[in-house]
């Protein structure tokens, strides 16, 4: 309010005074909450009989606010006949309109179950660009919602759409959103540090939570993938493990002295030999025949025991 329209109300309220001193004592409210769409004048004063249901005009957007200044309400006592008139200039009421809130949770949540079905992700972590998004519906209205025309670009992690609110009924809004989606997994890791040679087990796996765009097509996403390997190399805890960094436990060690068995019908020949190479059980290794010198390969049939692969008694000889 400028200084002229102060010095006009003041004047006012000094000629008026004495036709006021005979209407209705009114008190302003303090600041008001309604859910209709009409503002009346009950929702401003107080004490003011049955003129509270008078209607004085539109009530804000839902979840929106009105404020109606000193010189507003002065002129709108004295046309009421109402006994009230400001205090000071600066007098007034700010009316809000109470709503039903469609919040970014919600519609986070929506677009979520809405993408599920097109990627491979255990769950989506969407962010709206727009983080602070409400939607506000009539007090009467419920507060739902439904997506249309969502499109989503994997690739880059964006998706936009359009908000119905509510999900249902004749008096729907149409609100556009857009945002980033971030597709999340679970993998397995270990939840302590494993050396080469230890053998892992299911009670050294746990789980973590990665985004896909942050992951090689090696990375294990299957704990029974882990369970009775061995690492390559030191893997610390909480890592994801590729398949590479795993193998199965070496039961014959690169120079290790092997009995070298070789099944023939029904007669079994053995002899010492030294692996020229490390073996997991089943793996297929080079060995030198200790006495002749004679390298074969052979089959990891246990801990330090090959089966001689070439059928004949020379290759023990």
């Amino acid at each position: 309010m400028n200084k002229l329209s102060r010095i006009v109300l003041a004047a006012a309220l000094s000629i008026s005074a004495l036709s006021l001193s005979t209407a209705e004592a009114a008190t302003l409210r303090a600041d008001a909450t309604i859910d209709g769409d009409t503002v009346r004048l009950g929702d401003l004063f107080d004490d003011v009989g049955d003129k509270a249901g008078e209607q004085i005009g539109r009530a804000p957007a839902p979840g929106k606010r009105a404020t109606y200044d000193a010189n507003f309400l002065y002129r709108l006592a004295s046309y009421h006949q109402l006994s009230w008139r400001p205090a000071s200039a600066f007098d007034r009421i700010v009316v809000t309109r109470d709503s039903a809130v469609v919040n970014a949770e919600m519609i986070r949540a929506a677009v979520a179950t809405e993408l599920a079905d097109r990627t491979d992700a255990d769950r989506l972590d969407v962010d709206l660009d727009n983080k602070l998004v409400e939607l506000h519906l009539p007090t009467g209205q419920a507060a739902t919602l439904r997506l249309e025309s969502v499109s989503f670009d994997q690739v880059q992690g964006r998706f936009n759409g359009v908000v119905v609110t509510p999900a249902d009924g004749p008096d729907q809004t149409r609100t556009m959103i857009s945002g980033r989606v971030a597709a999340i997994i679970e993998v397995p890791v270990l939840t302590k540090r494993v050396k080469p040679g230890e053998v892992i087990t299911a009670g050294d796996i746990g789980f973590t939570e990665v985004r896909m765009n942050r992951i090689g097509a090696e990375l294990l996403r299957n704990a029974d993938e882990l369970v009775g390997q061995t690492p390559r190399r030191l893997i610390t805890a909480n890592t994801p493990v590729r398949a590479r960094d795993i193998q199965q436990p070496q039961v014959v060690n690169k120079g290790a002295l092997v009995t070298m068995v070789l099944q023939h019908k029904s007669m079994m020949l053995t002899a010492q030999g030294k692996a020229l190479e490390a073996g997991a059980d089943g793996a297929v290794i080079r060995v030198v025949n200790t006495m002749s010198n004679r390298t074969v390969e052979a089959v990891v049939t246990g801990p330090n025991q090959v089966a001689v692969m070439k059928p004949g008694a020379t290759a023990l000889n």
